[in-house]
């Protein structure tokens, strides 16, 4: 064999290699998804996202405790701040007035010393002794002299000693102060890193309150349907048709966003893609992409306006196809409905139901088909994303058919 022929040959096995790759990917990853097949699988579930909530709402307490008594402990601590602060002030107020009585009494002692000061033998008693009548007056006043001197010389010393006292506790509160506000901070990231744990749990408390109610009505759907044994199989109870495949949801469209993470207009998980059509596109019929039994219909969700949950059984298969910034349902379509590729199910919004344009839902910004694909039949259907692309082939401008 020839180079040419051996290039050929390898080229083959690598095609067929790729193939058999992208054939089989989707089928290893369905099964390895956790889907609900029976009504026991519905009631366990629900058993145990009841626990988990009250799991959840027992931490949700602590940490409010938690986070209520690091608030108390910052308001005492800014209160003790505001205490030492003041008692700053009040110690230099007193400093303050304590130099002006000691500049009073080191004149006052002064003009008194004049009396008592002596001269290395040049000077004798000052004219306030000499003016003495007596001796015993005499020695009275050197004596009067002398007290006053020694009572003015031991205030001084006092206020001096007074002022140490001050100045030491004036360092003392600014320290204080200091290891106050460092605590502060300390007990604010604190108090941060529990608000923002319990913000999760708030969240949490949301989705598990979601996947409650949405397994309760999955539950109440087969109860609907005559199913109480948990052995019951969810796609026997349901009636849900089996088909071979998806088709598109309308027949003239194109896709104006697609699956995965983006930052405009929405940051985040993008769970599904978008899909319009020609202007105007609202209130155009909107059609299941795969027989299937209508699941669930959400009214007016401020973000997703309305929305609905459809069942499929692909090829023996679970999947759940949902619908959102729907203008309005076909109100002759009720939940636990058999639904086929020709009923219309709803019609396209997103132009008037959008916030922007007065409406209630904030996740909309213009007339459009939000379409989600999950693996399994579940309304929590972020737990098991499919790109929709990958299942239903819309290419890369118009499309004129439901089929290709």
């Amino acid at each position: 064999m020839g180079s040419k022929e051996a290039f050929e040959s390898i080229m083959k096995k690598v095609i067929v290699l790729i193939l058999t790759i992208v054939f089989f990917i989707p089928v290893l990853k369905a099964e390895n998804i956790t889907s609900y097949r029976t009504l026991g699988d519905l009631e366990r579930a629900l058993a145990q996202a009841e626990e988990e909530k009250i799991a959840q709402e027992n931490e949700k307490q602590l940490t409010e405790a938690e986070y209520n008594k690091l608030a108390q402990d910052i308001a005492t601590s800014e209160a003790k701040v505001q205490t030492l602060n003041k008692e700053i002030i009040d110690a230099n107020n007193r400093i303050t007035e304590l130099g002006v009585e000691i500049e009073d009494k080191k004149e006052e002692t002064n003009n008194i010393l004049v009396f008592l000061q002596l001269s290395n033998g040049e000077k004798m008693y000052l004219e306030y002794i000499f003016e003495a009548k007596s001796f015993t007056d005499f020695i009275h006043r050197v004596s009067i002299v002398e007290q006053i001197s020694k009572y003015n010389k031991e205030q001084i010393k006092k206020m001096n000693e007074l002022i140490k006292e001050l100045e030491a506790l004036k360092i003392e509160n600014a320290n204080n102060i200091k290891e106050q506000e460092s605590l502060q901070a300390e007990l604010q990231e604190k108090r941060s890193q529990v608000g923002s744990r319990l913000s999760q749990l708030y969240d949490g408390a949301l989705k598990i309150d979601d996947k409650i109610n949405e397994l309760r009505e999955q539950i109440e759907l087969m109860h609907d349907n005559g199913c109480y044994d948990s052995s019951s199989q969810i796609l026997a109870c349901l009636g849900v048709p089996m088909s071979t495949g998806f088709i598109r949801p309308f027949a003239v469209g194109i896709v104006t966003d697609v699956f995965g993470f983006r930052t405009a207009p929405l940051y985040g998980m993008h769970s599904g893609v978008d899909l319009g059509t020609h202007t105007p596109a609202e209130g155009t019929p909107i059609y299941p992409v795969a027989p299937g039994v209508v699941a669930s219909k959400v009214y007016y969700n401020s973000c997703g306006g309305n929305q609905m949950y459809i069942y499929h059984n692909i090829n023996g298969e679970s999947y759940t196809s949902l619908y959102m910034h729907m203008l309005n349902f076909n109100e002759d379509i009720q939940e636990g409905d058999i639904v086929t590729t020709d009923t219309v199910i709803g019609y396209m919004g997103g132009w008037s139901t959008s916030a922007q344009n007065g409406g209630y839902d904030t996740c909309a910004f213009g007339a459009h088909l939000h379409l989600t694909l999950a693996y399994g039949h579940t309304l929590d259907h972020y737990s098991a994303l499919i790109d929709p692309e990958t299942l239903i082939y819309f290419p890369d401008g118009w499309w004129y058919s439901r089929t290709w």
